[in-house]
C-alpha cells in the first residue's frame, strides 16, 4: 500500500519540473512531457481516491483509454527522436498498435483488456530498441548519458519487461493465487518509482540542455 502512495506522490516532482520548465522555456522543447505526466498523475489519483471509497470499483476503462493516450503520446514523442526509415517503422508500429486496439479488443469496456497492456508492451519494447540501434549505428560526439531521450527510453524499456510479467497471468493469480498477485503489484509499483525517477533525470538533462542553447544565443 504504502509503496504505491510513494509513487503517486513522486509523480508530482516530474510534474512540477516539466511545469517549470515548461513556462520558462516552452513546453515544445521537453517535447510536451508536461502534459504526458499531467494526465499520468491525474489518471493514477483519481483511480487512487474511486479505490480508497469503493475496492470493488471497475477502473478497467480508465486504464484502457490510458495505454491508448500513451501509445498515442509517445508516437508524438518518437517523431522528433527517428530518422529515415527508422522513423517510418516506428509509424507502422503505431498504426498497428491502435488499429489492433481498435479491432480486437474491448477498450470500451467496463473490464481491463490485457491485451491493450500486452500491445503497449510490445510498442514500447520494439520503439526502445529502435531508438537504442539508432543510437549506436549513428555514432555522434555526445554521451548517450547526456540524451534526455536515453533516460526516458531506458525508464519505458524496463517498465514493459516487467510488466509483461505481470498483465499476462494476472487474471490467473486474480482466481489462484491473490497473495502472489499482491506481491506482483507492489514489484510494479516499485518500477513506477524507479521509472519517474528516471523520468525526473530526463528532465534535468532537458534542462541542462536547454540552458546551454539559452547561453549559446
Amino acid at each position: 500500500m504504502w509503496v504505491g502512495i510513494v509513487y503517486k506522490v513522486l509523480l508530482f516532482f516530474p510534474l512540477v519540473k516539466a511545469g517549470v520548465l515548461g513556462w520558462k522555456y516552452k513546453y515544445s522543447a521537453q517535447n510536451y512531457l508536461f502534459f504526458y505526466f499531467l494526465i499520468t498523475a491525474t489518471n493514477e489519483w483519481v483511480s487512487f481516491v474511486r479505490d480508497w471509497y469503493n475496492p470493488d470499483v471497475k477502473v478497467g476503462l480508465q486504464y484502457n483509454l490510458y495505454f491508448i493516450f500513451c501509445i498515442i503520446f509517445f508516437s508524438i514523442y518518437l517523431k522528433e527522436h527517428f530518422l529515415g526509415w527508422i522513423g517510418k517503422i516506428s509509424l507502422i508500429l503505431t498504426f498497428l498498435s491502435l488499429s489492433y486496439i481498435l479491432f480486437f479488443t474491448t477498450f470500451h469496456g467496463q473490464e481491463f483488456d490485457k491485451k491493450i497492456g500486452i500491445i503497449i508492451i510490445i510498442f514500447y519494447i520494439l520503439n526502445s530498441l529502435l531508438w537504442f540501434y539508432q543510437k549506436i549505428a549513428f555514432f555522434d560526439e555526445y554521451k548517450i548519458t547526456d540524451d534526455p531521450a536515453f533516460w526516458i527510453f531506458t525508464a519505458l524499456l524496463m517498465w514493459s519487461c516487467f510488466f509483461l510479467f505481470r498483465v499476462t497471468p494476472m487474471f490467473y493469480f486474480a482466481k489462484e493465487d491473490n497473495e502472489f498477485l499482491q506481491f506482483l503489484r507492489v514489484g510494479q509499483n516499485v518500477i513506477n518509482v524507479v521509472m519517474y525517477l528516471l523520468f525526473y533525470i530526463a528532465l534535468l538533462k532537458f534542462e541542462n540542455k536547454l540552458k546551454h542553447t539559452t547561453y549559446a544565443g
